[in-house]
């Protein structure tokens, strides 16, 4: 499926989300309990989306925390941008991310003026799974497991999670790129 297809679909499911939350529902008295949005936003899931139950329960949640009321159309808003930035997928699939981190990683090492020799160097060393740094960073396929290797790798440094904790070049919660720090300045707010 070529790229011009894949935006097309996309497009058209959220299409079909939206359109699945056309109709108001009437206004009531109480407001909604949590187990009744979780149930109205289950209905609206796509078809195919796994953890439906899961979904609905951080979606709820986060309505809850940040008082946002759960009409239909708020809901709609958050399920169409959902599905449009990741499809459902809480750890998606990043085509050509070993190659993107390889070159982020020389882009980096060059501006501090670190050769090329060293940082290939400090790629073959063992990491806590056994396997090298450069053979973990050429097999991933998500950010999620980009983080991992990049906490490995500053926590076997000396003084590394001291000097680089802040420096994570993938401190995002997720597939809509939700800065880490930015969630957590959200959630303390």
């Amino acid at each position: 499926m070529n790229l011009s297809r894949l935006g097309a679909a996309s497009c058209l499911a959220s299409l079909a989300l939206v359109g699945g939350c056309a109709t108001r529902s009437p206004l009531s008295e109480a407001p909604p309990t949590p187990a009744e949005v979780r149930a109205r936003i289950v209905t609206l899931l796509p078809a195919a989306t796994r953890d439906r139950p899961g979904w609905a329960a951080d979606i709820q949640a986060a309505f809850a925390a940040l008082e946002i009321e759960p009409a239909s159309e708020n809901l709609c808003a958050v399920l169409a941008v959902t599905e449009q930035e990741s499809t459902f997928d809480a750890d998606p699939a990043v085509p050509g991310l070993a190659r993107i981190a390889r070159a982020e990683i020389d882009k980096r090492a060059a501006s501090h003026h670190i050769p090329k020799f060293a940082v290939a160097a400090a790629l073959t060393l063992k990491s806590p799974n056994g396997k090298r740094y450069d053979e973990r960073i050429a097999g991933i396929r998500t950010e999620s497991q980009l983080s991992r290797i990049y906490e490995d790798l500053i926590g076997s440094v000396p003084l590394g999670s001291r000097i680089f904790a802040n420096a994570n070049p993938v401190r995002t919660g997720g597939p809509m790129q939700v800065s880490i720090a930015f969630a957590e300045q959200h959630a303390r707010a």
